[in-house]
């Protein structure tokens, strides 16, 4: 590829290696039953990818991928699935692309599997409604709980994963991919991810009432700060856009997913601990994951006891056999929520946009654009700019950008909520004991003297 005095590509070469949405899409979502307004969810949505540069692997593929079904997936009307996979390893563009063309199959056929089962009960009870129009229609299938949805995703992951372990085309000894998914049904979003991509939601901070319980506070004379603050702890106030992250990074960095990889005998410390260049610990400081920004580039990673592989710097995947019998498992994390007026901006992407990209910066940066096919450019380039101010190399970068229009009321509990759950793995105090990095009933070389 031709490259600029700097070392970097000419502007021609990226150009070359961005690939997807031409035009931003318009589609209607939600419950399309209930014929109100309320139940609709209008969405406009476009995606895209650009192959990252690696300067001792000038012609390397691009390993992440992107899925987008816009309607009646799993053959619900207003139903939608969107995907990233962000793959890893010598083999990570096979797995993506297999988790690609696997996982909404398999979840879209537990989910008809599950509504025909509805619809199949509903008509038994009701001999009557059987004789209705279309009766056996998938349009008139009944919605599926929000728990029931869950556990088809849930179901879905684990099934990939174990297709992609037995298919012997796909050599995921060593490689993988991460998976964040959305899916929406019956007016809700289901968010699953194994790995450390990101969904992050732009919120418009709304005029609220007080609700029934504040006005008691307020008439007894409590005072208890019920506002809003953002990531940084900032107050917000109505008409302000903020970034609520629908899921958590699953790395070392996090404390639970440290203790559980543990559990299963896995070995936990950065590279330059397992070459003991500095002593052995799991104090690796303050990170506030989707705020801060790791420049440090040695995060803490997965470790066979013995030997130095796999490596790797998340908990879950798809894939990563190896990984697997030390906790690096497909069990997805997965967080549901009602599409609701204050919902406007949805960013779905690898972490080739959150490297260096705090998720306030690429909420603003979506909210600023004229439409989702603007907001993907933008956030490309801003990705595309921040990877050359820290690195030498530019890894891939996949987002999927959703505006979306709803006039449902709020639940400002669910709110406040999401906000104070946002990713963050802290210190408990600033004289933290580091806790050693080994498997539980493991002793160490201290203990064993």
């Amino acid at each position: 590829p031709k490259l600029n005095a700097s070392g970097f590509l000419m502007a021609e070469e990226v150009a070359k290696r961005i690939s997807g949405s031409v035009e931003t899409k318009d589609i209607v979502l939600g419950d399309t039953k209930s014929g109100t307004e309320e139940g609709l969810v209008y969405v406009s949505y476009a995606a895209m990818t650009q192959r990252g540069y690696y300067p001792d692997k000038p012609h390397k593929e691009n390993q992440d991928t992107y899925y987008i079904c816009p309607s009646k997936f799993g053959s619900g009307e207003g139903d939608a699935f969107f995907a990233v996979f962000d793959g890893h390893g010598e083999s990570g563009h096979d797995c993506a692309h297999f988790a690609k063309t696997k996982l909404p199959v398999y979840l879209a056929s537990s989910l008809k599997k599950q509504r025909a089962a509805l619809n199949a009960a509903r008509l038994r009870e009701d001999p009557n409604a059987s004789k209705l129009p279309n009766a056996f229609h998938p349009s008139n299938w009944p919605y599926l709980e929000k728990k029931v949805y869950e556990k088809c995703c849930r179901n879905a992951y684990v099934l990939c994963n174990k297709a992609m372990h037995e298919d012997k085309k796909v050599k995921d000894a060593m490689s993988g991919t991460t998976a964040i998914s959305v899916g929406f049904h019956a007016g809700r979003m289901t968010i699953s991810n194994v790995g450390d991509s990101r969904a992050v939601l732009g919120y418009r901070v709304q005029e609220e009432s007080p609700t029934p319980a504040e006005e008691e506070k307020m008439e007894i004379g409590d005072e208890t700060n019920t506002d809003l603050v953002n990531e940084v702890g900032k107050k917000v106030k109505p008409g302000d856009i903020v970034a609520i992250p629908l899921s958590e990074d699953q790395t070392p960095y996090r404390k639970d997913e440290r203790d559980r990889l543990k559990k299963a005998g896995a070995r936990i410390c950065s590279i330059d601990q397992m070459e003991g260049l500095v002593p052995m610990h799991e104090n690796w400081g303050e990170v506030d994951l989707g705020v801060d920004v790791d420049i440090e580039g040695d995060p803490p990673r997965v470790w066979c006891m013995n030997h130095n592989y796999p490596g790797t710097a998340f908990s879950r995947s798809l894939g990563d056999s190896v990984g697997e019998d030390l906790g690096v498992n497909a069990e997805p994390e997965i967080v549901t929520k009602d599409v609701t007026k204050g919902d406007e901006i949805l960013v779905i992407a690898s972490d080739g946009v959150f490297e260096f990209l705090t998720n306030q910066r690429v909420i603003d940066i979506c909210a600023k654009s004229n439409d989702p096919l603007h907001a993907c450019t933008s956030l490309l380039e801003a990705s595309y700019e921040q990877w050359l101010n820290y690195e030498l190399r530019t890894d891939d970068i996949t987002c999927i950008v959703l505006f979306m229009k709803n006039c449902r009321d709020d639940d400002p509990d669910v709110v406040r909520s999401l906000m104070n759950a946002k990713q963050q793995v802290k210190k408990s105090s600033n004289k933290m004991i580091r806790e050693l990095s080994m498997p539980d009933g493991v002793a160490t070389r201290e203990e064993e003297e």
